[in-house]
């Protein structure tokens, strides 16, 4: 092959590399899905003065998170919310443990609702990967939940507000 034509040739197969690339990038984004069941460990109100039904608090949730892969992890969110009850908005930070030692992070954001018959709160938001460590290192993605209690928090009746959250992720790792 002439000089000129090479040269072309290796030029388009050049292209051609650097315009497929985000598509091999795609390729290696991978789905996990798993569910939180978790109780609140920790919660403090505060009555907001501009309303009768405004409450800010912060809480704490502990429990697990089991896979769809037989898997599961130890489950810590931490977070705030804003409510004119019975709805409002709320946002906080998860670290998921695994046995293996290797962690996942993410932030996220939603809001908190009522079901038309139903007395105990619902949430639904999404949210992104801040931190993974061990075979999770460099992770990097989005997430989706959705999910409300069981059992209402109640300090004075000793109930703990249980809840199940299912979650959906598409992310990436980077190393």
């Amino acid at each position: 092959m002439p000089r000129p034509a090479r040269l072309t040739m290796i030029t388009i197969l050049s292209l051609c590399a650097l315009l497929l690339s985000p598509l091999s990038a795609a390729a290696a984004a991978k789905t996990m899905k798993w569910k939180a069941v978790s109780h609140i460990t920790k919660v403090e109100l505060l009555n907001v003065q501009d309303a009768k039904n405004h409450i800010m608090g912060i809480y704490e949730h502990q429990g697990v998170a089991l896979f769809q892969n037989g898997e599961a992890a130890a489950f810590l969110d931490q977070g705030e919310f804003d409510m004119y009850s019975p709805d409002g908005t709320h946002l906080g930070y998860v670290r998921l443990t695994f046995q293996d030692g290797s962690i996942i992070q993410f932030k996220y954001e939603g809001r908190e609702y009522r079901k038309k018959g139903s007395d105990l709160p619902f949430i639904k938001g999404t949210g992104k990967f801040t931190k993974g460590s061990g075979r999770f290192k460099g992770i990097k993605g989005a997430l989706s939940y959705d999910g409300g209690y069981v059992t209402p928090y109640d300090k004075e009746k000793g109930l703990v507000g249980d809840s199940v959250v299912e979650y959906e992720s598409r992310f990436t790792l980077g190393r």
